[in-house]
This record gives structure tokens, C-alpha cells and sequence, in this order.
């Protein structure tokens, strides 16, 4: 039982590399990027709740102007979006920041019920519910799949996407046997606890030394992670979004070549979690309409460590002529 447990924290966070096996060749544009105003700041976001296919789904906004919405990773929060750090972004934007179902204070259907089909499919009603229509979506990790998927499922209901780290190819890697101890009544339920309570924080600790790698984790990172993604639902939203995620990302990657819609793709040179060379360079040779920035010494917290990338892709979007074909920045 003792190391059923251990297994399952030991994936918590892990970031199995979702491999993609093919990538075509990239050309290089000198566009430079934009810095962002860091003198400039979000107002403080306000909190609301409102009920969407009896789901309780959580957001928080800043801002007016444009939409864009935020969309956290695996594990994760609105929290995860610093408004304070967005700079000139809330300046110019009406800046939403999700929380997906189960993780946050946003509720969850039970079982294996939320699928990235189902989560793209909260999204749009959720976002038709405040009457918006085309937003630009930012999605980190597992949030840029959600904003893929997007795109695919409605790809006349956004305007744009910006990818930071993102998932976007299924693995072969998937865990059965992690698998299956969670999916078998109590036993599932009882190890998932014994491990969070015996390992969660010291591994915790150690994931997210490498998911900030090669920066440090701030220390009130690692409080708010310590204090809500070792609760018992939001570690088994967790499982569930990785376990679920192959098969969808299998489905939808096959569209990607049909998205006609500028995306920027924000990648760090020293990701530990997602393999930037089988994710984010595959899908820029995969779309016609896309840019992939890669971020010196950096890695996989791309939201917490360069939150001015935001910013920044924007900007290459509103160019749009510097969008016209694959290419690389550096």
C-alpha cells in the first residue's frame, strides 16, 4: 500500500513529457519582442461565481478592453496568474483568469466525466454566459491544450491563442498501474490520502524545484501550492486531467494543421516537465499562422517567472504580418 502511495505522489507534478515523434524545420526571424511597462500594474482582480451546466466555475477579472482569458495548468489556480505582474496587459485588456473544474474553487463532475472535451465545452459556455465572443486565450501546460482544443472545437468563437509551455502531443508513457489503483473503489481513494499525508510535501517540494528550474521557487509559490494542491480533490482532478489527457490530445492534435488563427507559442530552453522540442517546436512547424518564442534559462513556469511573455505575445499578434509562416525567436 505504502508504495501504491508513494507511486502516485511520485506522479503528482512529474510532467510525463507528452511526445510528439516529428517535427519539420524552422526558419528564424530577427523580430525583437516587446518589454512590458514593469512600473505598470493590474488593478486588484475581483472573485465571482457563477453556475454553468450545474457546475460552479470561478473567475476572476481585471481590466477592460479586448478579452483575453487566462487558462491555468495541471496542477493549478487562477492563483497561478500573478494580476500585480501583467503590467500593461490589464491596461489595455479585459484580463479573466479561469479556474478549470475541480482545481481552484471551481467544482467538478464526478469520475472521469471532465475530459479536455468537456472542459472546452465549460469554457465556451462559460464565456458565452458573460457575453464574450472571440477572446484571445492564453493557456499554460496543460491549459494550452485546452486552448488548442478550443481553437479546433470552435474556431470561429476565438481570435487568437497564446501557448506558454504547452502540452500539446500525447505520450506513451501513461502510468496503468497508477491507473488502476485509482480507479479501484476505496483502495484508490485510501492510497491517494496515505501518500499526500506521508510524501505530499516533500515531493511537492521537489517538482516544483524543477518545474521552476533554472529559477528558484518563490517561497509564496511553494505556500499556495502547499496549501491547496495537496487537498484530496484537487490532487484527484489532477490524476484525472493526466490520465484522460492522452486519448483527447491523440484526437485533437490531428486538427491543429486546420487552425487558422495567429498563435504564439512561449517556450523556456531548460523545461524539465513538458519537452519543449516534441511539443511546442512540432506544433509551430504543424501551424501555418504561428510563432514559437524561446525564453533563455528558462523553464516550465513560464507564468510565474515571465509574466511580461504575455505581454509580449500580444504584440507579436497585433503584428499580424509577423505571422505569415512558422518561424522561431530567440
Amino acid at each position: 500500500m505504502l508504495k501504491a502511495c508513494a507511486l502516485i505522489l511520485l506522479t503528482f507534478l512529474s510532467g510525463n513529457a507528452l511526445i510528439a515523434v516529428a517535427r519539420r524545420p524552422i526558419s528564424t526571424s530577427p523580430l525583437p519582442l516587446v518589454a512590458n511597462d514593469n512600473n505598470a500594474q493590474c488593478e486588484q482582480p475581483t472573485e465571482h461565481f457563477i453556475n454553468i451546466d450545474n457546475t460552479r466555475v470561478r473567475y476572476v477579472e481585471a481590466g477592460t478592453g479586448p478579452v483575453v482569458v487566462m487558462i491555468h495548468g495541471n496542477a493549478g489556480s487562477v492563483d497561478d496568474f500573478d494580476f500585480k505582474s501583467l503590467g500593461l496587459l490589464c491596461l489595455a485588456h479585459r484580463v479573466i483568469a479561469v479556474d478549470r473544474p475541480g482545481h481552484g474553487k471551481s467544482d467538478r463532475p464526478d469520475g472521469s466525466a471532465a475530459t479536455l472535451q468537456y472542459q472546452t465545452r465549460l469554457l465556451y459556455q462559460t464565456l458565452l454566459h458573460l457575453g464574450i465572443s472571440r477572446p484571445t486565450l492564453v493557456g499554460h501546460s496543460w491549459g494550452g491544450a485546452l486552448a488548442l482544443a478550443y481553437a479546433v472545437e470552435y474556431p470561429n468563437d476565438v481570435s487568437a491563442i497564446v501557448l506558454l509551455a504547452p502540452a500539446a502531443y500525447a505520450d506513451n508513457n501513461e502510468n496503468q498501474f497508477l491507473r488502476a489503483i485509482l480507479k479501484t473503489p476505496v483502495i484508490g481513494d485510501v492510497s491517494l490520502d496515505v501518500g499526500r499525508i506521508l510524501f505530499g510535501k516533500q515531493i511537492l517540494k521537489k517538482e516544483l524545484k524543477r518545474a521552476f528550474y533554472p529559477d528558484a521557487v518563490p517561497d509564496e509559490y511553494l505556500r499556495y501550492a502547499s496549501s491547496l494542491w495537496l487537498h484530496h480533490s484537487q490532487l484527484r482532478a489532477y490524476f484525472e486531467d493526466e490520465f484522460s489527457l492522452n486519448k483527447d490530445l491523440e484526437k485533437i492534435s490531428k486538427h491543429y494543421p486546420d487552425i487558422r488563427i495567429p498563435v504564439v507559442i512561449v517556450t523556456g530552453d531548460h523545461d524539465k516537465v513538458v519537452s519543449a522540442k516534441h511539443n511546442a517546436y512540432h506544433l509551430n512547424s504543424s501551424i501555418s499562422q504561428s510563432k514559437l518564442v524561446e525564453l533563455k534559462n528558462t523553464g516550465h513556469q513560464v507564468p510565474q517567472t515571465h509574466p511580461e511573455s504575455i505581454y509580449n505575445a500580444l504584440t507579436l499578434i497585433s503584428n499580424s504580418s509577423a505571422l505569415g509562416r512558422p518561424s522561431v525567436l530567440r
